[in-house]
């Protein structure tokens, strides 16, 4: 456990503790459920970057965990992109969201439905999801608590403006990385489940 977490947000300790083997989706989101955060733990744990969906700020990151915190730039949604083969869950915290979910079919990328997230509710996301979000425009700007079993290697990003699909760091964020190449693992044209 990443003892750094338990110092900025002493709420969420209780709940990973005891987590000693990678999570399932399950698991993922009863934690999520549980945790109670104060609007002054929100804010102290939000980090913007307005060049980007959202800024990210790391709270675990171990061999079975991986949680952050992403403050939403508004009006600018994430790319369409799975978490390379980890499961996960995503935690309104302040603000809402709309989340997309999306399907490959015959070398096309569709939407197959958009939903608003309110705070409190818990998106779970699945090994083979493909998803995006974006602030839906509520008073307060979205801030999310996202919790991955396996830490992410790497993502698919699919770049709906070039129409190609891509592999980034798992670090880099749910965007093609324009100003940080190096994060750019492989890319190739059209979209595929995996390159």
């Amino acid at each position: 456990m990443d003892t750094s977490l338990l110092m900025r947000c002493p709420s969420l300790g209780s709940p990973l503790t005891g987590v000693g083997e990678a999570p399932g989706l399950a698991d993922l989101t009863a934690v999520l459920s549980s945790v109670e955060l104060d609007d002054a733990e929100v804010a102290a744990l939000a980090k913007a970057d307005p060049a980007k969906p959202y800024g990210r700020q790391v709270l675990v990151d171990t061999k079975v965990l991986e949680g952050m915190v992403a403050l939403w730039t508004r009006g600018v949604p994430c790319a369409p992109h799975d978490h390379g083969g980890s499961v996960g869950a995503v935690r309104v915290l302040q603000g809402e969201a709309l989340h997309t979910v999306w399907r490959l079919a015959e070398g096309r990328l569709e939407k197959v439905r958009t939903h608003r997230v309110e705070r409190g509710e818990v998106v779970r996301c699945g090994p083979n999801m493909i998803h995006s979000m974006v602030d839906g425009g509520a008073e307060r700007p979205l801030v999310t608590l996202h919790l991955y079993a396996d830490p992410i290697d790497h993502m698919v990003v699919y770049d709906l403006d070039a129409q190609r699909t891509c592999i980034v760091e798992g670090t880099c964020g749910a965007w093609v990385p324009h100003d940080a190449p190096e994060m750019l693992r492989a890319a190739v044209d059209g979209f595929v489940r995996a390159v």
